[in-house]
């Protein structure tokens, strides 16, 4: 299953003209394939390919950044599984996935890298990964979203980039993002957010999976 954040409608209509006057039966039928402007899909061709994009590491555990991942946040303890806290979540792609938390008392965590090739300003990009939630996670049961920042470096939150719905199913499903950054953006963060609306901070997890490379969009 694939995820998109938004959904781009199709019409089609249909128009009918009579060719020989009212006794003919004879009619020409056009479809008329109304796509709205703006349409986009990716290029097709890397722009920017993230390092260790599915977060392996040969020695999974609690509170460890994958290698090529980093944070500049403050008490920020991602961690890999399986492996952390005994938990035997499956990876989508490879052997580890990361897991990322929200707490009661407002800290959320999350995972940066800076980027080889930074995003240009008022240019679109597309980006793909894999998220699900932990049925079971220490205490940190219920369902997150994901939000993409853009930033100067790892963990800095300059510009918001992304946002998923929230998270709440236990088997891995692709999810998709456009977005169109308004000013440079040299490092990309992940980070676990709470749900849409909620009152109150709460203990919840979300698990991140295989990231495909940023692509430029091609507009239609």
């Amino acid at each position: 299953m694939v995820v998109k954040p938004s959904v781009i409608d199709v019409a089609t209509s249909h128009v009918a003209f009579n060719l020989n006057g009212p006794i003919s039966m004879r009619y020409l039928y056009l479809s008329l394939l109304l796509i709205p402007l703006g349409f986009t899909a990716p290029s097709g061709t890397p722009y920017c390919i993230l390092a260790n994009p599915s977060f392996e590491d040969p020695n999974p555990r609690e509170a460890r950044f994958p290698e090529g991942w980093s944070s500049q946040t403050p008490n920020n303890t991602p961690d890999l599984l399986p492996g952390a806290w005994g938990l035997q979540a499956a990876p989508f792609h490879g052997n580890t996935c990361l897991g990322l938390v929200t707490r009661d008392d407002g800290g959320v965590e999350n995972v940066g890298q800076r980027l080889s090739n930074p995003l240009r300003p008022l240019e679109c990009y597309t980006l793909s990964l894999h998220l699900c939630k932990a049925a079971q996670y220490v205490g940190y049961h219920q369902p997150c979203r994901l939000r993409i920042w853009g930033g100067s470096q790892p963990g800095s939150k300059q510009v918001l980039l992304a946002t998923s719905t929230l998270v709440s199913h236990t088997d891995w499903r692709k999810y998709e993002f456009t977005f169109t950054p308004k000013v440079p953006v040299e490092s990309l963060t992940f980070e676990a957010y709470y749900a849409p609306g909620a009152s109150f901070k709460y203990k919840g997890n979300i698990l991140l999976d295989h990231c495909s490379a940023l692509e430029k969009c091609v507009k239609a």
